[in-house]
């Protein structure tokens, strides 16, 4: 597997690691099931924070019980009222301290990952000693991290912009906002955190710095850009059949609501739903695999036969030349 040949096809290797070494699938799925773990954890408890800080008061009961919309608008109003900004700050602590749980998350998974992806695709008989990197990894999980927040933020500020825009009746304002600043927050937000995703597979391979790491997959992106589209199309493809074919799934035990209890109900649908996480995982594994493969190939051409057969100079003519001819 690590021998390069003319038939190597990135696209196949990728999928050969989760086969070849089942310990990388392991790691990557604890890895993000514990931060999914962690994560729904900390948004439950900052929720049940949030809940217990506000207080009822038996004539909001009151009011609550007349089912009245005027009167239940007015009760939440005035229930919520001074807890907006008490919200926000709690939820911006808790963004935080995802985002750096996070980066050392992915940081420590990425950084196993990607070592033995490369020791695994090296084409040297006796490859260099590979180290971790965590430190150039982190910054650079950190960056992508802060990076997709700043631009869900300016798409969630261009929409309410563009609602308000609408709102004010001013249509090609809010066309502005909601097409062309929501469409670029997504694309640079995008196209960005791809190139931070990829940079740590450069800083495995070549020890490199995180400035180092990036020029590194911005000039591999740009030699080998047809067969990462290729690749990029065909995961893609992959993932969307298998989110339609679970989201199928997922709906069946609606189905069957009538002989089951809901609880049962929302336990199938919950298996579903990891089930579904977890091909999504394996098929980003079988992506970095895919990518590490093709660097390899990417730093060690394959010649052809033709290319490494010496040139033979060719045979001096019979005919001497025709000189001062009159």
């Amino acid at each position: 597997m690590s021998q390069p040949s003319s038939s190597r096809s990135p696209f196949r290797d990728g999928f050969a690691v989760l086969w070849h070494d089942p310990v990388l699938v392991a790691a990557e799925l604890t890895w993000r099931s514990c931060f999914g773990l962690s994560a729904l954890g900390l948004a439950i408890i900052s929720a049940a924070l949030f809940l217990d800080s506000i207080k009822i008061s038996p004539s909001d009961e009151l009011l609550l019980s007349t089912l009245q919309p005027q009167v239940i608008h007015g009760v939440v109003r005035h229930i919520f009222r001074g807890t907006f900004t008490r919200f926000v700050w709690e939820q911006a602590v808790v963004v935080i301290g995802l985002m750096l749980l996070w980066s050392l998350a992915a940081t420590a998974g990425r950084a196993a990952t990607l070592r033995r992806l490369v020791a695994l695709f090296s084409a040297d008989e006796e490859p260099e000693t590979i180290t971790w990197q965590f430190g150039s990894v982190f910054m650079l999980q950190l960056l992508r991290a802060m990076w997709s927040l700043i631009a869900l933020a300016a798409m969630t500020v261009s929409l309410v912009i563009g609602i308000i825009m609408s709102a004010s009746h001013r249509p090609a304002l809010a066309g502005l906002f909601l097409a062309f600043g929501i469409g670029m927050a997504w694309a640079f937000g995008l196209v960005l955190s791809w190139f931070f995703g990829l940079a740590p597979l450069f800083c495995i391979r070549s020890n490199a710095k995180p400035p180092e790491a990036l020029v590194q997959a911005v000039d591999f992106c740009s030699r080998q850009a047809g067969r990462l589209f290729g690749l990029g199309l065909g995961f893609l493809t992959l993932r969307l059949s298998w989110a339609g074919a679970l989201f199928l799934v997922l709906l069946s035990p609606l189905k069957l609501s009538g002989q089951l209890g809901a609880r049962w109900v929302m336990l199938i649908m919950a298996i579903i739903a990891l089930l579904y996480f977890a091909g999504a995982d394996l098929l980003y594994l079988a992506r970095l695999g895919a990518y590490a493969s093709l660097a390899e190939e990417d730093a060690h051409p394959v010649q052809t036969v033709e290319e490494t057969m010496p040139v033979e100079p060719s045979p001096p003519s019979e005919t001497a030349p025709i000189v001062g001819l009159s």
